[in-house]
C-alpha cells in the first residue's frame, strides 16, 4: 500500500523520468508536476493518509475542484487525466468516469478586428512593452506559454523583411514550429527593448519578453496583463455610453481565435497553411474555427431578395 507521505518522493522520480526517459517539454513536465502536487496537497490537507479507494477519493476532488476552486469541467478533466497517468504509473489501477463536458458544443469566444483595435487603445503609449506582447499574440496566434519562453534568438531583430520568422521551441506536444510577425510588430518588440537596456543597462537573460523585475515574464502574469486591459477596455466605453463585456471573453486564448477566425474567414487563407502556423496536429482542430459567424449570416440572409 502506498501513502500520501510517499507521494512527494514518486512524484519526483515521475518527473525525472518525464524529463529524461520520455524528453517531454519543460512546459508540460512543469505542467504535469504542478498538477500532482496540487492533488498530493489536497490530500494532506485534508488528513487522507492511506490512498485505499483512490477512486472515491479522485471523485471527491473532482467535486473539489468544481465547487471550491470553479474549474471549468475541461480544465478538471485536464487535471484528472494527468493526476491518473500520475498514478497509474506508481501501479494504482483506476476506474473513474471523467465528468461531461459540453464546452466543445458552444461557440469559440474571439474579437472582432475593429473591437481588437478598441483594446489596443486602452493600452498607453508609454506601455509599449504591454502593446508588444498583445500585438505578438494576436498576429502569431501564439499560446500563452510558447510567448512566454520565446528567446531574443527565436527571431531575426534586425530583419527588413515584410514577414519575419519566430522559431517556436518546445511547443505543445514538444513540438517546434515558425511563427511570423509583422514589421510593425518587430519595430514595437525592438522599442521594448531598446528602452528596457538603454542607459547601458543589459538583459539579465536572454528572454525576449521580461517582467519589471528582468526574469522572463510568466504565463500568468500575461494573462493578467490581457485582463486589465480588458476591464480598462470596458470602462472606457462605458463612458462613451457603450456596453460591452470584454472582461468575460478576452484571455491570450481568445486572441488567438481571433487570430484564427481572421486568417480564415476575413483573410481567406488555406486551412493547412492555417494549421500549420497554430502548430495543431489534426487539421479537424482547425476546422472548427471555418464555422461561419452569426453576423455573416444574419448579413447573407439580409441580402436575399424575395
Amino acid at each position: 500500500m502506498i501513502l500520501t507521505k510517499e507521494l512527494d518522493k514518486k512524484l519526483y522520480e515521475y518527473c525525472d523520468e518525464l524529463l529524461v526517459l520520455k524528453n517531454l517539454s519543460l512546459t508540460t513536465i512543469k505542467n504535469y508536476c504542478t498538477t500532482n502536487k496540487s492533488f498530493i496537497k489536497y490530500l494532506k490537507d485534508n488528513n487522507i493518509i492511506e490512498l485505499d479507494y483512490i477512486d472515491e477519493i479522485l471523485k471527491k476532488y473532482i467535486i473539489y475542484l468544481r465547487k471550491e476552486n470553479n474549474n471549468t469541467y475541461s480544465t478538471i478533466n485536464k487535471y484528472i487525466q494527468q493526476i491518473i497517468q500520475f498514478l497509474k504509473h506508481i501501479s494504482f489501477e483506476i476506474n473513474i468516469e471523467l465528468p461531461k463536458d459540453n464546452s466543445k458544443n458552444k461557440k469559440i469566444k474571439y474579437l472582432k478586428p475593429k473591437e481588437i483595435k478598441e483594446v489596443f487603445k486602452s493600452i498607453s503609449e508609454r506601455n509599449i512593452r504591454d502593446k508588444a506582447i498583445m500585438q505578438t499574440l494576436y498576429r502569431t496566434g501564439l499560446r500563452v506559454s510558447e510567448l512566454a519562453n520565446l528567446k531574443k534568438y527565436n527571431l531575426d531583430l534586425q530583419s527588413k523583411e515584410s514577414a519575419i520568422a519566430i522559431d517556436v521551441e518546445d511547443g505543445k506536444g514538444s513540438k517546434d514550429r515558425t511563427v511570423y510577425i509583422d514589421q510593425l510588430t518587430l519595430e514595437l518588440i525592438n522599442t521594448m527593448i531598446y528602452k528596457r537596456t538603454r542607459k547601458n543597462k543589459r538583459d539579465k537573460n536572454d528572454y525576449l519578453f521580461t517582467a519589471r523585475t528582468g526574469n522572463g515574464i510568466s504565463s500568468r502574469s500575461i494573462e493578467q496583463l490581457v485582463k486589465k486591459y480588458a476591464i480598462a477596455t470596458d470602462k472606457r466605453l462605458a463612458k462613451e455610453g457603450i456596453k460591452t463585456n470584454f472582461e468575460k471573453k478576452l484571455t491570450p486564448h481568445t486572441l488567438r481565435h481571433s487570430f484564427t477566425i481572421y486568417l480564415l474567414n476575413h483573410a481567406k487563407k488555406p486551412i493547412n497553411e492555417v494549421q500549420t502556423l497554430l502548430g495543431h496536429t489534426n487539421i479537424s482542430t482547425t476546422q472548427i474555427y471555418t464555422k461561419i459567424d452569426d453576423e455573416t449570416i444574419k448579413n447573407s440572409y439580409q441580402s436575399i431578395i424575395w
